[in-house]
């Protein structure tokens, strides 16, 4: 039995048929998977919802760092030498002017002779100096005297004004030298290094029979009263505080301590782009911190960006973009596309995507498909 021929119009019809079935099938899976699900009331899942309010919560800027005293400074012997004893140790109590160290002060004559023959060797010349020019005035003057004529006058002022020029000079030589000889001598003097304040050693960094070089500190002292905390943030935040800030804190051990910002660097610093904070603790909590103690914390700043507070879990990752999904008054699941913004205790901020009063899953909605019939449950 012979087929029949497939002209060119029978073609055309073929695929117009085939072309509308498509059509229709895919209109036909469309209309199924957004048709509210027609579930039994047993296998409706369950879910549970909170209402979605803008948040009026301040951000938060967290902070840690090692409580220190408002007064505190690095103490450096006036001469170098050997350290031949150490009296005191990091943690110990010292009063103002109590010994810390004792410096072999050995090589202090060496500079008080050098420093002495400097200032010796400037006089003498000073003297030979005024010496040699009081002649060249005296010699041009006589020339004067015989010629009368105004080159000579000229030669007796040239004469003096360079004499009085060098002998300028040269004073100004001997007060620098005799300021040097004044402060070797100081240092003879200065071979005990003393405590400028009543305060806390909180570092040594020489030991007993180290070399101790003039003007590098020694120790470190801190006062044990009007603590504060010094930290650093990113720049970014650093623009949102302000000094009045309050900044709640918190020892290793979990005690509560409060805090106020009290200074800002004005600039963050260009390497690592951190703003230096000064945070003054509340006096009431100084006797359950001492020097040295770590703390962390948050600061609380005015909010920059609004939004609404989700927990965490209520965000779903749909193809790599994050999700919510929102129950109608009839019990229906809808898939939100959202925007987020930053995460603050185990919360979202969404910025974009829902609105005041919706009911957002926060627990079952990974189960969820968009226009699912859902049970709310009651959240305790």
């Amino acid at each position: 039995m012979r087929m029949p021929k497939c002209t060119p119009a029978r073609k055309r019809r073929l695929k117009i048929v085939i072309s509308i079935i498509i059509i229709a099938a895919i209109f036909w899976f469309w209309k199924k998977e957004n048709a509210p699900q027609e579930t039994s009331p047993s296998s409706i899942p369950s879910v549970k919802t909170i209402e979605a309010k803008e948040s009026n919560e301040n951000e938060l800027v967290e902070i840690s760092g090692f409580v220190r005293g408002k007064n505190q400074a690095e103490i450096a012997p006036m001469a170098s030498g050997r350290i031949l004893k150490i009296f005191k140790h990091e943690g110990d109590f010292v009063t103002k002017g109590a010994a810390i160290a004792i410096i072999e002060a050995s090589s202090i004559d060496a500079q008080v002779a050098a420093a002495s023959n400097g200032v010796w060797a400037l006089e003498k010349t000073l003297k030979d100096t005024k010496n040699y020019y009081d002649q060249l005035i005296d010699q041009a003057k006589a020339s004067r005297d015989e010629s009368g004529t105004d080159s000579a006058d000229e030669a007796v002022r040239s004469a003096e004004e360079a004499r009085d020029l060098q002998v300028q000079a040269l004073k100004n030589q001997i007060i620098s030298a005799q300021g040097s000889l004044d402060i070797a001598k100081a240092g003879k003097n200065n071979f005990t290094l003393t405590s400028p304040f009543s305060g806390i050693i909180t570092t040594l960094y020489a030991h007993e029979g180290d070399f101790a070089n003039m003007s590098m500190p020694l120790a470190k002292i801190s006062t044990p009263e009007n603590l504060e905390l010094e930290t650093y943030v990113s720049a970014t935040d650093g623009k949102k505080i302000s000094t009045g800030n309050t900044a709640v804190l918190k020892l290793s051990n979990g005690t509560p301590v409060l805090g106020i910002i009290v200074a800002i660097s004005p600039a963050s610093d260009s390497y690592s782009q951190k703003t230096f904070l000064r945070i003054q603790i509340n006096n009431s909590n100084i006797n359950q911190i001492t020097i040295g103690d770590f703390v962390s914390g948050k600061i609380s700043t005015q909010k920059t960006q609004r939004g609404i507070l989700v927990p965490r879990s209520a965000i779903v990752s749909k193809g790599g973009d994050p999700v919510v999904f929102i129950i109608d008054n009839k019990g229906t699941a809808h898939e939100k596309s959202v925007q987020i913004g930053k995460e603050q205790d185990g919360k979202i901020l969404i910025t974009q995507g829902i609105s005041n009063g919706d009911q957002i899953t926060f627990e079952g909605q990974q189960y969820l498909i968009n226009n699912m019939q859902v049970n709310v449950e009651q959240t305790k």
